[in-house]
């Protein structure tokens, strides 16, 4: 699918970036800029695609990082937690 080790790892790093997307918009109220959907995507849109393709400890990692972030940031990510544990 991929010519080059170059192409593979930027279409992983787009992939893992959508994916981080995808936690973002789960954390926030808001519709989702590429298929204008809230709470939910439809079936084509990029970053659940995205989403989808990463294993469940990639996701968990993605989840991490972008709460990890929120928190460095001052952001409290308590009031909206769709995410069931």
């Amino acid at each position: 699918m991929f010519e080059t080790d170059e192409q593979r790892k930027r279409a992983e790093v787009i992939i893992m970036l959508l994916a981080k997307l995808f936690v973002v918009l789960e954390l926030s109220p808001d519709i989702c800029p590429l298929c204008h959907k809230p709470l939910v995507h439809d079936a084509e849109c990029p970053i659940a695609l995205a989403w989808s393709m990463l294993s469940p400890e990639q996701q968990d990692d993605a989840r991490t990082a972008i709460r990890a972030l929120a928190l460095s940031m001052g952001c409290d990510d308590s009031f909206a937690d769709p995410v069931v544990h």
